[in-house]
């Protein structure tokens, strides 16, 4: 049994309304940027290449034929309205009716035909033949091409819209680095020169393949240039704390000179003054530290012209063997200074030996007298014979703790 008269009106106020929101929406994917510029509407159509044309090909013809197949769909309601405006208020037939329900229902649209070749006919056949199909059908071929259509106008509208951001980002980033390498003194990372030759590539191509040179801004440009970004704050890095390692190595250099004139004039003084057996150490050559100077003028010379890893490899070096010479320094000034320590030392231990004898009523003693009297003229007469003199303090040592001890 067919449907009511009541149901039909239903169905067709439903089909009004389907029909309605897919007119407006039809116009309102007509009124894209993208689908405007593409389709050329108004202006010669852009000339898009790669993924771009891939895609918009087919959603052009898929719009193309969405506008078809409305036409269909509305010459099809429109034919079932007028039927129903034709019925009589009463009375109303069962093939009036169905006629109506064919329309809304069956397969009464005719989307295309095809020739029947002549070994396929009889005699009565028609050599054609019709495909047909019902409006739900043809609103689901409607629906997957606004589908393939809507989604790819608002990709490439979305890609153009956020191509034009990227680039002034992308060239305020790279404006950014070159100031950074600038500020840092070093060369522009071979990262960097990749990254600025591609953008410009990339801007010429924006237009014709948004979709493609999207992807390629997300996948190449964008690494490359945070690559850049890391591979620059690392030599910024490497810069600032060679900078801080240069100040340390003038100072370093500076003490060093200090320390070796300090133990020349040491073993000068004890030379001079002492007479002793103890070894003493040779200064640091004259060459080896004009060469430390040399090697270090190179370094800061290849610092200035922005070499960086080479360098920060050159003064670790060149420190660790400055301090190596430090510790070597020290040692000698250390030996080299002993005899003069040693002397005042026996000068201190004399005078708190002989102010113990005087206060215990021992100085007067002779023998510790003539010890004491000839152990100071030995510690204050140069060059002082280091090793009488401590025998001398210590023959005196041993005499009083003699007495001390009666």
């Amino acid at each position: 049994m067919g449907l009511t008269l009541v149901q039909l009106d239903r169905l067709l106020t439903d089909w009004k309304q389907k029909a309605s929101m897919a007119n407006q929406n039809l116009l309102d994917l007509d009124d894209l940027s993208a689908h405007q510029r593409l389709s050329g509407t108004g202006n010669p159509p852009s000339n898009v290449t790669g993924i771009t044309q891939q895609r918009a090909s087919a959603a052009l013809t898929a719009i193309d034929r969405l506008f078809e197949d409305l036409e269909l769909l509305n010459q099809t309601i429109d034919r079932a309205r007028k039927l129903r405006s034709e019925l009589p208020s009463f009375f109303v037939s069962d093939r009036d009716l169905q006629e109506i329900e064919q329309l809304l229902t069956g397969q009464s649209i005719q989307i295309s035909s095809t020739q029947i070749p002549l070994a396929q006919r009889d005699l009565l056949s028609s050599n054609k033949q019709v495909q047909a199909i019902s409006l739900a059908a043809l609103l689901d071929k409607m629906m997957t091409n606004f589908t393939i259509a809507k989604d790819t106008f608002v990709a490439i509208e979305t890609a153009w819209m956020e191509l034009a951001s990227k680039l002034i980002t992308t060239h305020q980033s790279l404006i950014e680095l070159n100031q950074l390498a600038q500020k840092t003194q070093v060369g522009i990372p071979a990262s960097l020169i990749v990254a600025e030759t591609n953008f410009t590539n990339l801007q010429s191509q924006i237009d014709q393949d948004p979709l493609g040179i999207n992807l390629t801004f997300t996948q190449d440009l964008t690494p490359l240039i945070n690559h850049s970004r890391r591979e620059l704050a690392t030599l910024n890095h490497q810069y600032q704390q060679l900078q801080a390692d240069f100040a340390t190595a003038s100072q370093y250099l500076q003490q060093l000179n200090q320390l070796n004139q300090d133990l020349i004039e040491a073993s000068t003084e004890s030379q001079a003054k002492i007479s002793h057996s103890l070894p003493m150490l040779s200064p640091l050559p004259a060459e080896e530290l004009a060469e430390l100077e040399r090697w270090l003028e190179r370094l800061v010379t290849k610092f200035a012209a922005g070499i960086i890893p080479p360098v920060q490899v050159g003064l670790t070096n060149w420190l660790n063997k400055v301090q190596a010479y430090m510790i070597y320094a020290r040692s000698v000034l250390a030996a080299n200074q002993l005899p003069l320590d040693t002397r005042q030392e026996l000068r201190g231990r004399l005078d708190a030996l002989i102010a113990k004898a005087l206060a215990k009523g021992k100085a007067e003693d002779p023998i510790l007298t003539d010890l004491a009297v000839r152990a100071r003229q030995v510690l204050y007469t140069s060059p002082t014979d280091l090793n009488l003199a401590i025998n001398l303090v210590k023959s005196y040592e041993q005499g009083l703790n003699q007495r001390l001890a009666c």
